[in-house]
């Protein structure tokens, strides 16, 4: 369907009075530069200003909010806010200019000093959590590129985003140790009871895989994910933070959440400690819907550090918005360029690099010739171009 639209893009576009071209050549200048991600990401525009791939299965944004529950949320849909002052960590998943909302799986937020809070704070009390204030004059957001700083910890933030994989760099202070917080309670338009199951484990090799399964605009949704890091871990605590549970079960190898490799809840958060390091730390993240081991092999279908996935990524989103060549001002040209671009975001890329996929019926099914994908909204999608 979306493929027969684009084909009747001369003929729409040339009542406009604009023409659509080939692709651009090779070195020409292209459309890219024109898209603004943030348009839509103030008021009640419900857009992010993330790093996302043309339909990829990771939206890698920022949220500046996931406090909030069910309708309180309805100003967070897409995780982020343009008028927040703070930011409490980056999620792989959002959705882009709905009117309702879910997803934010799996946030991560750098932390750097001695202390390492494990709770998000409020966003009134600098230093009462692990969420940061931040700048507008520190961000740069682009077609396949985020970037901010974190006044608190004093940390540079970049995403970028695969097909399939997101991948963080993070510049800390070379004085103060650099720590990681990965929450697994949290979610976008979230509850209590929200997170039905999760848990995380740390292989021998040092990667971190787990998941988990939530309860939102698809019962039962099931989510995986690997994860690896350009320096290794100097040590870890896996916290399970429910609370009026009488019986967890016998327990496992390991006095403390220091030393357990592996943990299962419903409510796990992680601190996560590489000590002083003196280059950027790169995290590279695999989803899959099928099993850990589908986001392990995601991962390995994407090599490359952060400035390989960024670059082919950019020629993606070259080769997508040069479908159309906008003779306009400039201002058309930006609103239209990122109308384009928000309109390639979805539908997003569900099946596994070996065609595997988890379906509505939560049985694993591949797709042999075709892609498989999801999110296909066809409700409260517009966002307005303006930023409040």
């Amino acid at each position: 369907m979306l493929t027969r639209a684009l084909r009747r893009l001369p003929a729409v576009l040339a009542g406009l009075g604009l023409v659509a071209s080939p692709i651009a050549e090779a070195g020409t200048p292209t459309p890219r530069g024109a898209v603004d991600p943030f348009i839509g990401t103030g008021g009640e525009g419900h857009t992010f200003p993330g790093a996302v791939a043309p339909f990829g299965m990771v939206q890698l944004s920022p949220d500046t909010n996931t406090t909030c529950e069910i309708r309180k949320c309805y100003s967070h849909a897409a995780g982020y806010r343009y008028e927040d002052p703070t930011i409490q960590g980056f999620s792989h998943t959002h959705f882009s200019g709905a009117g309702h909302s879910d997803l934010g799986d799996f946030l991560v937020m750098p932390v750097s000093g001695d202390v390492v809070p494990l709770e998000p704070g409020d966003a009134a009390k600098p230093g009462s959590g692990y969420r940061s204030r931040f700048s507008h004059d520190s961000e740069v957001a682009s077609a396949g590129y985020y970037a901010v700083t974190l006044t608190d910890p004093g940390v540079r933030a970049e995403m970028t985003a695969g097909t399939r994989i997101g991948v963080h760099r993070y510049t800390f202070a070379k004085d103060r140790a650099a720590h990681l917080v990965f929450d697994l309670r949290t979610s976008l338009y979230n509850y209590p009871s929200k997170v039905s199951w999760s848990s995380i484990r740390l292989r021998p090799d040092g990667t971190l895989t787990g998941g988990r399964e939530t309860r939102g605009w698809a019962p039962g949704r099931k989510l995986f994910f690997a994860m690896r890091f350009s320096r290794p871990l100097t040590g870890h605590e896996f916290r399970n933070t429910e609370t009026d549970v009488p019986y967890r079960g016998f327990k496992g190898p390991g006095r403390t959440g220091s030393d357990i490799a592996e943990l299962k809840g419903r409510a796990i958060v992680a601190r996560l400690d590489f000590g002083r390091i003196d280059a950027p730390l790169e995290i590279k993240v695999g989803l899959s819907t099928v099993d850990e081991d589908g986001a392990i092999a995601n991962l390995a279908s994407e090599p490359g550090n952060f400035d390989a996935i960024r670059h082919k990524t950019e020629l993606a989103w070259d080769k997508a918005l040069s479908a159309l060549d906008i003779q306009a001002a400039p201002k058309m040209q930006r609103t239209l360029y990122t109308a384009l671009y928000h309109a390639l975001m979805a539908p997003s890329v569900l099946s596994d690099a070996d065609g595997r996929y988890r379906g509505p019926d939560d049985q694993i099914h591949r797709a042999d010739g075709f892609t498989f994908r999801s999110t296909f909204s066809l409700w409260d999608t517009s966002a307005p171009n303006t930023r409040c």
